[in-house]
């Protein structure tokens, strides 16, 4: 399927949570959230990610690179594959990045997260907003049955501690060697049934998204 090139509507979508305002960044944005991420994610011995773009911090180009990574996503959207890249924003200022994705999404019906926060932003449970707030956005208006996640033992483990408050169970383990050495990936999986959403969300914007999801 050919990528959609009208993607006003996922420019007027907004996630909102007691603390957070999640929607996509403008060029702007994005370069602010780049620099939240030069001042630090994680410690420099550990490596959360499967895909250890971190490591890229510093060097030349990164912004640039950051940037590019988010436009990509929505140049190439298309209803069958997609990749939601929200900026989380606190008190008007970026703080992290929620990620829902799909592949195949008309037919199956599961999608997947990813998210970050800056270091100054951990352990305030902004994460669990975070997630919380595009798991309302799947399961309910976008009809998801399954959301998959998964986190790796080279991580502090945040990720880990999000699943378990919003109830994903474990389904299996593999190896992930985001640094070249390997490390235990634990996926985890959260049905529809099993769903319970611990904050208020409100979701505006999401009736003329519906159709570029594939949910429609």
């Amino acid at each position: 399927m050919s990528p959609v090139t009208d993607l006003s509507a996922l420019r007027a979508l907004r996630l909102r949570t007691p603390r957070l305002e999640l929607r996509l960044g403008d060029r702007s944005d994005l370069e602010a959230l780049a620099h939240v991420a030069e001042d630090g994610i994680h410690p420099p011995d550990e490596m959360p990610f499967a895909v250890p773009w971190t490591d890229r911090i510093g060097t030349p180009g990164f912004v640039e690179g950051f940037v590019a990574f988010h436009e990509e996503a929505l140049a190439g959207w298309s209803p069958e594959s997609w990749a939601l890249n929200l900026l989380a924003f606190r008190a008007g200022s970026p703080v992290g990045t929620q990620e829902l994705l799909a592949e195949r999404y008309a037919t199956e019906r599961v999608v997947a997260t990813g998210s970050w926060l800056g270091a100054a932003h951990q352990n305030h449970g902004l994460g669990t907003e975070m997630r919380a707030a595009v798991l309302e956005l799947a399961f309910g208006p976008l009809g998801a049955v399954a959301a998959l996640s998964g986190w790796v033992e080279s991580g502090a483990g945040q990720s880990a501690r999000v699943s378990a408050r919003l109830g994903y169970r474990e389904v299996g383990t593999e190896l992930a060697s985001p640094r070249g050495e390997p490390f235990v990936r634990h996926d985890l999986r959260l049905d529809r049934d099993d769903w319970r959403c611990p904050i208020e969300v409100e979701l505006a914007g999401v009736e003329p998204c519906l159709p570029l999801f594939g949910a429609r």
